[in-house]
């Protein structure tokens, strides 16, 4: 029996690190790639990290500009690119479309009678909570 079980985690595991053509996608070409970069890139970054990085480094480059005239520039750059970037994440997270949760619990703002059971629920509450 054991052996049996070993088998078919080998097997497991080998179609794991092979993925057949089913499994993988076609590039979208350039644009594809950019865009998987940029996720793999970007996938531990929170925006507000970003922008925040951004705004230091335009700080720093504005006060490295009066010692070393030739990094201020490219600290700006870079500086714009955080900022940009940092955007870019902030608008892409806040379109992606996940459910609006609140205590573990989805909100359905799909019906509109949404307000009278708000308030149902806080005339309940109150009720018990005195």
């Amino acid at each position: 029996m054991p052996e049996k079980y070993e088998r078919e985690i080998e097997e497991i595991l080998r179609r794991m690190s092979y993925p057949t053509q089913s499994r993988r996608r076609r590039s979208a070409g350039w644009l594809g790639d950019l865009s998987t970069i940029w996720r793999r890139y970007t996938s531990d970054v929170s925006p507000t990290q970003l922008l925040v990085l951004g705004i230091a480094l335009a700080f720093f480059g504005y006060f490295v500009r009066a010692f070393i005239p030739a990094l201020g520039f490219p600290l700006s750059l870079l500086a714009l690119a955080c900022l940009v970037g940092g955007l870019a994440l902030s608008m892409r997270q806040r379109n992606s479309q996940r459910p609006s949760v609140w205590r573990g619990e989805t909100i359905d703002l799909s019906n509109g009678d949404w307000w009278s059971n708000l308030k149902q629920r806080w005339d309940d509450w109150r009720r018990h909570h005195g």
